[in-house]
C-alpha cells in the first residue's frame, strides 16, 4: 500500500511534527521534510568542549547545542529551519514561548547572541562545505546574528564572523592564535585547545 504524501508544513506545523519515530527531520522551502542524520562524534565532543568554555562565561541555559530550531529563509540548499551545532541565548529568549514549549525561533524573533557551525568533512565545493560557508552565513546574517563562528576540523581553523553594518566581517584562526570574540570578549581560546583531543 502506497503511503499518502503530507501536505506541505509552515514552520510551526513542522515544530509539531510527530511521526512516532526517532527520526528528526529538517524542513524545505517547499513544505517537505527530510530526515536529518545524527551528528557525528566529533562534531558532538566539539560543541560541547565549547559549551564547556562558554558555560564559564555566561548561565549555560542560555547555551544550546545542537537542540534549538531556527526558521530562516531559505537560500542555496531550500532549507527553512537550521539546528546550529551551538547557540548562545540572550536571557530574555527564555521568556519566548517557542522558547519555553519548543526549544525554537521563529523569523523575526530576537537574533541569539552567538552561533558556532562544526564543519563537515568535504571539499571546497562540497554541500557540507557551502552549507556552512555560505549559506548559513548568509542565513544568519540576514538574522541579524552578531557573532557567527565556523569551526573547521579539516583544516583545524576557526573563522569568526562579526556583523558590522549589517555585513559579516570574517577572521580566521589557527595554531595558538587566540580567538577575538565580540560576544565573549574574557573568552581565552585558540584553535590548538580546541581541537586537541
Amino acid at each position: 500500500m502506497a503511503q499518502a504524501k503530507l501536505k506541505p508544513l509552515t514552520f510551526v506545523e513542522y515544530l509539531n511534527y510527530d511521526d512516532g519515530s526517532d527520526i528528526r527531520y529538517d524542513l524545505l522551502s517547499n513544505g517537505d521534510l527530510i530526515p536529518v542524520p545524527n551528528e557525528s562524534e566529533e562534531n558532538d565532543y566539539l560543541a560541547m568542549v565549547l559549551f564547556m568554555k562558554l558555560s564559564a562565561l555566561v548561565n549555560f541555559r542560555l547555551i544550546k547545542p545542537h537542540t534549538l530550531a531556527m526558521e530562516v529563509e531559505p537560500v542555496g540548499d531550500r532549507y527553512k529551519n537550521r539546528r546550529p551545532d551551538l547557540v548562545v541565548l540572550e536571557p530574555q529568549h527564555l521568556q519566548l514561548d517557542s522558547i519555553i514549549k519548543q526549544n525554537a525561533l521563529p523569523l523575526g524573533a530576537m537574533p541569539p547572541r552567538f552561533i558556532a557551525e562544526i564543519v563537515s568533512p568535504g571539499n571546497t565545493s562540497s554541500d557540507n562545505y557551502r552549507r556552512d560557508y555560505e549559506w548559513k552565513r548568509q542565513q544568519y546574517q540576514q538574522w541579524g546574528i552578531p557573532e557567527y563562528w565556523i569551526i573547521d576540523p579539516s583544516r583545524l581553523t576557526i573563522t569568526a564572523l562579526n556583523l558590522t553594518a549589517g555585513i559579516y566581517q570574517e577572521k580566521t584562526y589557527k595554531g595558538g592564535e587566540t580567538i577575538i570574540s565580540l560576544a565573549f570578549p574574557t573568552l581565552k581560546l585558540t584553535p590548538d585547545s580546541l581541537f586537541e583531543h
